[in-house]
């Protein structure tokens, strides 16, 4: 696509593109959607003298072999995931391979103290319950988060102290941010081969930036160099909107950290076009923006009706003053939401009149169970799973509470009442593990009668 140009005679679009080897043609469409995705511009820092570099400089997106570093000396400048990746991958092969960061991000591992998935702790709404509080909130949840703000800022410094165990962090190594804001410029969750090998002395860490590149190497800005053959640059992407006219882009408002949008999807400064899955970033992206091609669908269709202009602008500020308020400061803040994608899947749900709470009856599930695709089967299958209606568990708390009030009006001991009224919310988790374990069992019976009769 080369550019895309509003219609003067009437609402819509001419879109003007190119395939390799045709002429340059133009379409006209009534309504544009934007699905490039977030990043698509490699971004590589200018620093003086580095014409004079006689070795070889790359974005980390074009280092995809890692014999291109056999033999050859390697600096990774970057303290993200893809930096750390390069670095390892370079250190299996090359003569050295050193890590340049400024700052480090905090890792994270895949199992908290190698028994509990990551997402158990982080995916569940009560993982969600202990981040920095959302603004789109009711004066019970404001509450509760203010009350309980000082047990959560203890469970957050408890699981630092489990990353530092776990990556063994110490010195320069060792992010000096807070996790719970940290894991909101992008997350990394990684394995333990880069500890591994950095404490094998088979990869080295360096903090410190670039002052000037040399013939042979890199001069710091602290006055010590180093030498290179490759240098890789693990420095990120950036956003191109080369498709749009200066004017438009003016109107389009983006910001210096980035394009807010209502619902991170329509621009209220410009009609018929939208972004999906271009200006927003969760830890499950292919969820989230499944749910938001959905949420179109339902606004095309006429089955969600946008509010007012002057309600979606002031929505849109309202997510910008509250990512202002504690998020780090980013290029792509405006897009980001990882951990915060629950609050945001529930918002499109609510919009589109679906239940949010997609785990039915099973009330412990809905607390403390993570959330994946599979939950929101039923919104994308009409021959799949069916969604649960929001009265269901509404409806089976209120038998729990009777089923305790009974209990201890026959027995007046509140130990039984608690016991009855566990067991029965125990009732949901039982019954979901039953059919787990049928599923299973029919799935590899199914595989071994097709092994047997091919």
């Amino acid at each position: 696509m080369l550019s895309i140009t509003p219609l003067q005679d009437r609402r819509g679009w001419c879109i003007s593109f190119q395939t390799t080897g045709e002429d340059i043609k133009e379409e006209c469409f009534d309504f544009v959607v934007v699905a490039t995705g977030m990043y698509g511009t490699p971004f590589v820092p200018k620093f003086p003298d580095a014409s004079k570099f006689k070795g070889s400089m790359m974005h980390a997106e074009q280092f995809c072999d890692k014999d291109m570093a056999a033999g050859k000396k390697v600096v990774v400048v970057g303290g993200g995931k893809s930096a750390i990746d390069c670095a390892v991958a370079a250190a299996k092969v090359a003569q050295s391979s050193t890590l340049l960061f400024r700052e480090m991000h905090w890792p994270v591992p895949r199992y908290l103290l190698d028994l509990v998935p990551f997402k158990w702790g982080t995916y569940s709404r009560f993982g969600h319950a202990t981040l920095p509080m959302h603004h789109d909130m009711g004066v019970l949840e404001k509450f509760l988060h203010t009350v309980f703000m000082p047990l959560k800022w203890l469970w957050w410094r408890i699981v630092e102290l489990m990353f530092r165990f776990q990556f063994r962090l110490s010195g320069d190594l060792l992010p000096q941010s807070r996790l719970e804001h940290d894991v909101f410029t992008g997350g990394q969750i990684l394995s333990y081969e880069f500890r591994d090998m950095l404490g094998e002395g088979e990869v080295t860490a360096l903090r410190g930036s670039i002052a000037r590149f040399t013939e042979f190497g890199i001069e710091l800005a602290d006055g010590s160099w180093l030498e290179a053959d490759v240098v890789i640059f693990g420095t990120g992407f950036k956003k191109s909107y080369s498709y749009l006219s200066p004017g438009l882009y003016e109107q389009l408002d983006r910001q210096r950290d980035g394009l807010y949008l209502y619902r991170n999807i329509f621009p209220t400064e410009m009609s018929d076009i939208c972004f999906i899955g271009a200006e927003v970033s969760t830890f499950n992206n292919i969820l989230t923006q499944g749910l938001q091609s959905l949420w179109l669908k339902c606004v095309l269709t006429g089955q969600v009706l946008l509010p007012p202009v002057a309600a979606m602008t002031e929505a849109t500020a309202a997510d910008k003053a509250w990512k202002r308020s504690w998020m780090p400061a980013k290029g792509d803040r405006a897009a980001i939401l990882q951990l915060h994608k629950m609050k945001y899947h529930d918002q499109l749900c609510e919009d589109m009149g679906v239940n949010h709470k997609r785990k039915g009856w099973n009330l412990l599930a809905e607390v403390f169970a993570p959330y994946s695709a599979a939950d929101y089967t039923g919104l994308f299958c009409t021959n799949g799973k069916k969604d649960t209606p929001s009265w269901v568990a509404t409806a089976f708390a209120a038998f729990i509470l009777a089923i305790v009030a009974v209990v201890f009006l026959a027995t007046h001991s509140r130990k039984q009442a608690v016991v009855a009224g566990i067991a029965v919310i125990a009732i949901p988790c039982m019954v979901d593990m039953l059919k787990a374990n049928s599923k299973n069992m029919a799935d590899m019976l199914a595989a071994s009668l097709k092994t047997m009769c091919p």
